[in-house]
């Protein structure tokens, strides 16, 4: 029996264009209908066509932070801090005519994209009950406890 939670995919995707109801629903695992255990897409060809890039690394981003949101077990509850690494790849590595694009230029399209997915993942996940939200309750008791530990420290 898979540890992945089950979550109601559908009711995630409402109000989602095609697009984004697509790079949702890579995070499902087609035979159990939950959430995979691993990323959708293992290799990302980053020389090709730069949309399906895009939507590669879009959707291993949702899914890593879908299971940090939702799994409440190791190896998917810990930090997701490489989880935006994919996308930022694809801005940096284009060549146009021998030449790289701006750095400037990159952070700004990287930082679009994250913000439209990190919105995208909070409606998807504002469907769901609180206590579905496993990864986030156990780092939530993390900076309770290290909060209370500071104050008992300060004050004696």
């Amino acid at each position: 029996m898979s540890r992945m939670p089950n979550l109601p995919f559908d009711k995630m995707c409402e109000g989602c264009d095609e697009r984004e109801a697509r790079i949702v629903r890579a995070a499902q695992n087609s035979r159990t209908g939950g959430l995979r255990a691993s990323k959708p897409f293992g290799r990302i060809d980053f020389e090709g066509d730069l949309d399906k890039a895009l939507f590669k690394a879009s959707a291993n981003y949702v899914w890593r932070m879908l299971c940090f949101d939702f799994c409440g077990f190791h190896p998917h509850n810990c930090m997701p801090i490489t989880a935006d690494w994919g996308i930022g790849v694809i801005f940096y590595i284009r060549e146009e005519n021998g030449e790289y694009p701006d750095h400037a230029d990159c952070k700004a399209a990287e930082k679009s994209v994250r913000e439209a997915l990190d919105a995208l993942i909070k409606r998807a996940g504002s469907v769901l009950p609180v206590t579905m939200q496993k990864g986030i309750m156990q780092w939530g008791q993390v900076v309770i406890a290290r909060i209370l530990i500071e104050e008992r420290l300060k004050n004696g």
